[in-house]
């Protein structure tokens, strides 16, 4: 069938769901802004000049998820013991998936990662950064 896939980042966020994500939403598709997205959509078009006249098959619109401080979150669940996290890789999970497998699985057996991991441990938080006032905010 052929195709190329085309992906978009917008610089400046648009809070979704600030409240909670909807217990069944997965792998979903949002509504997208259309007025918001076309500079992005025309930019990006423009640089390959046929997508101008084959026009576009499929647009995906779908909520990225990112952490107050927009970096990753790994670690034991302060609040649920052997509870652990590996959250907030965005874009880069994939790339990612080998070295914090590694950390996540040592941390398991042997109770502690083989790194540093003060940047990404989930205890850098405080809990006023989980409310929905700040995530909107910080929007």
């Amino acid at each position: 069938n052929g195709g190329l896939l085309v992906g978009l980042f917008e610089p400046e966020a648009a809070a979704w769901n600030v409240g909670a994500v909807p217990d069944t939403f997965s792998f979903g598709e949002i509504q997208p802004d259309w007025d918001r997205m076309m500079p992005f959509l025309e930019t990006a078009m423009a640089r390959v000049p046929r997508t101008l006249e084959v026009g576009i098959s499929k647009f995906f619109c779908g909520p990225e998820s990112f952490t107050p401080d927009l970096g990753p979150v790994v670690g034991e669940s302060p609040e649920i013991r052997n509870f652990f996290v590996a959250a907030g890789m965005n874009s880069i999970g994939i790339l990612s998936a080998g070295g914090i497998g590694k950390i996540m699985a040592d941390w398991v057996v042997d109770g502690r990662p083989e790194v540093d991991i003060t940047e990404m441990n989930i205890s850098r938080f405080e809990p006023y950064q989980s409310t929905p006032r700040f995530r909107a905010e910080r929007v």
